[in-house]
C-alpha cells in the first residue's frame, strides 16, 4: 500500500512561483512512493485550519510550501494535533528570506527541496510558545523587526530581498528604544533599554548566517537565545552591532545573549512583536517557553 502525502501551499508567496513548478513536485512525491493529495491554501490561516482538522488525518506525510509565516501556520496547526498523532512536515520554501529553510540545509530550488522533503532526515525540533501562539525560529520587538510583514507584498515580489533594506532604510529616521526586563527560569534578572530583542532558535535569521555567532545553538536541546541589541541614537551604532554578529562576535557593542527554557518578558509599554516573519500582535508583556522536540520536520543534510 502506498504510503499517502498532504501537500499543502500557498499560491501567493513570494511570485506564486510554486505554480510552475507543481507537476515537477508531485512527480517527485509521486516516485517516492506516495499517493499525492494537494491542497492550495485559500486564505490566512487555511493551512492551520486544513492540518488541525480532519483533512490530514490518515497521512504520512505532510509538505508545506509557502513563506515562513506559511510554515508557522503549519506548525501551529500541528501543535493542536495530540502529540501521539502528529506526523513530520517537509518544507519547500517559496518567499522571499526563508530563513528556516536557509538554517536547516533545504535547497531554494524546489524541486531539490521536494526530494528533501521525501528523502531527506526526519528530526525532532523545539517550538517557543508564546502567551497563546508559538513560532519556530524566531519572535522579536523593536527596529525593523516588523519589516518581514510590513513590507507590500508587491514590493517584495518586484525587488525580492531588497526590498527589505529599502523599507529599512525608510524607518531609520523614526528609530527609538524601549525599556524592557526579563526574567528567565533559571533565575537570571534584566533590565536594560534596547533597539531589539530577539528570542532565536536558528542558525538564520533576517537573511544571513549567525551559525559562528551562536555556536551553541540546537534546536532540540530544549533551549532557546534571548538576544538584545542596546539602545543607540547613532544609526553607525546599529551596523557595528551587525556587522559583529554577522563576523561571529557574540558579545559586542553591548549585545546580550542569554540561553533559557522560558521566560517572563515586560516592556515599559506594549509593542509589536513579530513571530516567524509575520505580525504577532502588540503586548507589554509575554510569558515564553519552549516546547521540547514538539514537531517533526523533514530536513536536509548540512
Amino acid at each position: 500500500m502506498k504510503k499517502r502525502l498532504l501537500f499543502i501551499f500557498n499560491p501567493h508567496s513570494g511570485k506564486g512561483r510554486v505554480k510552475n513548478y507543481l507537476f515537477d513536485i508531485v512527480d517527485i512525491f509521486t516516485k517516492a512512493d506516495y499517493a499525492v493529495t494537494v491542497y492550495p491554501t485559500q486564505h490566512p490561516g487555511d493551512c492551520t485550519e486544513c492540518i488541525r482538522g480532519s483533512d490530514s488525518k490518515g497521512y504520512d506525510l505532510i509538505v508545506v510550501s509557502g513563506g515562513d509565516g506559511t510554515l508557522n501556520e503549519a506548525v501551529s496547526g500541528m501543535l493542536d494535533i495530540p502529540t501521539e498523532e502528529r506526523i513530520p512536515i517537509g518544507y519547500i520554501p517559496a518567499g522571499t528570506m526563508n530563513d528556516f529553510a536557509s538554517g536547516n540545509g533545504i535547497p531554494k530550488t524546489m524541486s531539490d527541496a521536494a526530494a528533501i522533503a521525501t528523502g531527506g532526515r526526519s528530526i525532532k525540533y523545539d517550538i517557543g510558545s508564546f502567551n497563546d501562539s508559538s513560532f519556530i525560529y524566531v519572535a522579536g520587538f523593536g527596529a525593523f523587526t516588523d519589516v518581514a510583514y510590513g513590507t507590500p507584498q508587491t514590493t517584495k515580489n518586484l525587488f525580492g530581498t531588497a526590498a527589505y533594506f529599502f523599507e529599512c532604510v525608510k524607518r531609520l529616521p523614526k528609530i527609538k528604544g524601549v525599556n524592557v526586563k526579563i526574567k528567565t527560569a533559571e533565575g537570571e534578572e534584566i533590565n536594560e533599554d534596547v533597539l531589539i530583542c530577539l528570542i532565536m532558535n536558528s542558525t538564520s535569521v533576517a537573511g544571513f548566517e549567525v551559525s559562528d555567532f551562536y555556536d551553541n545553538i540546537d534546536t532540540s536541546d530544549g533551549l532557546f537565545e534571548i538576544v538584545l541589541i542596546p539602545k543607540t541614537e547613532n544609526i553607525l551604532d546599529i551596523a557595528s552591532v551587525i556587522a559583529s554578529i554577522k563576523n561571529g562576535e557574540r558579545d559586542k557593542n553591548g549585545t546580550r545573549v542569554i540561553t533559557t527554557s522560558a521566560a517572563e518578558i515586560i516592556t515599559e509599554y506594549p509593542v509589536d512583536w513579530t513571530l516567524d516573519g509575520e505580525f504577532g500582535g502588540r503586548t507589554d508583556k509575554v510569558d515564553f517557553k519552549v516546547l521540547h522536540n514538539a514537531v517533526n520536520f523533514v530536513i536536509g543534510h548540512k
